[in-house]
């Protein structure tokens, strides 16, 4: 006999069906088979990506009632802003370190399915009951990395010549670590709030849709990154 599987289960398989971890461009990271100015794409994305993150994290924080998520969300939220180790100032250094400075950064356009995250994103916190929001932020979206960055931090000193704790790759390290722990508290807190069927039910489906969101992101970022465009459209001369 098969037995049900619980919410937390369900909501591991809701992400695990289509994580991030197994795309084809992060196998190509790990196997060191990216350039340096290919793998700058991704935290150029990430960071158009996380900046409205953040953003989220404050407008849950306002429509949550509960002080130990509004405590959450502000710590959360406190650390990535840190004055003395700002989490996007890392990526900037990691894109710099590939060839990529500030300026051309801050000026690389939003990829289209990027674009297509973040919006989906502020649909999310906008419309959906804050725990569901909670789900797919911090289960669907902010429990991944650690899995990821486990299998492409390895590759900087094996293929591309950056030690283990080079300040230029500090944020990959560190967010295997910072994104464990929240996304280890994003399940405790649905679990504990989501509380009728209903509710688990819609966080279940907002998982599953918020890891096809960050896959179809990758996707723009393996095209940008290897192909010079936004996604695998054939060119109009061959149609």
């Amino acid at each position: 006999m098969v037995m049900a599987k619980t919410f937390r289960e369900q909501l591991i398989a809701a992400r695990d069906a289509r994580h991030s971890k197994h795309h084809p461009y992060i196998d190509l990271w790990a196997h060191g088979q990216l350039t340096k100015p290919q793998m700058a794409v991704y935290v150029v994305q990430h960071y158009h990506f996380v900046s409205d993150y953040l953003d989220w994290m404050l407008y849950v924080a306002a429509r949550t009632p509960h002080r130990d998520v509004k405590a959450f969300l502000l710590e959360n939220f406190t650390e990535e802003e840190d004055p003395e180790n700002r989490h996007i100032d890392m990526l900037f250094d990691f894109a710099a370190a590939c060839g990529t400075p500030r300026d051309q950064f801050l000026a690389t356009p939003v990829l289209p399915n990027t674009q297509a995250l973040k919006d989906w994103g502020w649909r999310q916190v906008y419309e959906k009951p804050w725990q569901v929001a909670v789900a797919g932020m911090f289960i669907g979206l902010e429990s991944q990395p650690p899995d990821i960055y486990h299998r492409i931090v390895p590759a900087f000193e094996r293929y591309y010549g950056w030690p283990k704790g080079a300040r230029e790759v500090r944020f990959f390290a560190e967010h295997i670590e910072a994104d464990t722990v929240h996304g280890a508290r994003g399940f405790a807190i649905v679990e504990q709030y989501c509380d009728t069927p209903e509710l688990q039910q819609q966080a279940v489906a907002q998982v599953q849709q918020a890891a096809i969101m960050r896959w179809r992101h990758m996707n723009g970022i393996y095209w940008q990154a290897l192909h010079g465009r936004f996604d695998d459209t054939p060119p109009t001369e061959a149609l």
